[in-house]
């Protein structure tokens, strides 16, 4: 027994470093299996759509400026144009990414745009003017992995104009009912 003690003393350092190797070979061996298994449960590409082509904004006065603004900053959540990143594909950040997606699309969708009545284009022109004013969109976490669909001043500005202008088209398009 003192034979065993003696040479546990003499090599005290091998036992904690052979364990540290094989707690490392797990947590690598376990993230290998979380990787693939994940993976294998988002097998389903994600699905495209009939408007993945449609102009953005259909029906609206946007000049390029804005909509190249809306290109870099918006559309990945609030049109069908959505470029998809490789995290998008590996459960479970996949299911936080299109929760995201689908949720921006129910508030917003650009490539839907032609589809909203004149009085819902201004609700969201007024929603899109102060959400960008407030600094709301696009979101921080957003941000966080995607830095290009950062908003300058400039880009901001030209939003908000652009909206409160094509609302006042709008209000000015849409037949007003005569009193009777």
């Amino acid at each position: 027994m003192s034979n065993t003690i003696a040479n546990k003393a003499a090599r005290p350092g091998r036992t904690r470093s052979s364990r540290r190797a094989n707690g490392g070979l797990f947590v690598s061996g376990s993230l290998l299996v979380w990787l693939i298994a994940s993976v294998s449960v988002h097998l389903v590409p994600h699905q495209a759509s009939d408007r993945a082509g449609a102009p953005l904004l259909l029906g609206a006065d946007a000049p390029l400026a804005v909509t190249d603004v809306f290109a870099h900053a918006c559309v990945n959540c609030h049109s069908e144009k959505t470029t998809w990143p490789w995290y998008s594909h590996v459960a479970p950040v996949s299911w936080l990414v299109e929760g995201d997606v689908k949720h921006a699309r129910e508030h917003l969708n650009f490539s839907r745009w032609d589809n909203l009545e004149a009085a819902d284009q201004r609700m969201l022109l007024t929603a899109i003017g102060t959400v960008i004013e407030n600094r709301e969109m696009p979101p921080r976490k957003y941000l966080a992995l995607h830095p290009e669909a950062k908003l300058s001043a400039e880009d901001s500005i030209r939003i908000i104009e652009w909206a409160r202008g094509e609302r006042r088209r709008l209000r000015a398009s849409t037949p007003t009912v005569a009193a009777k």
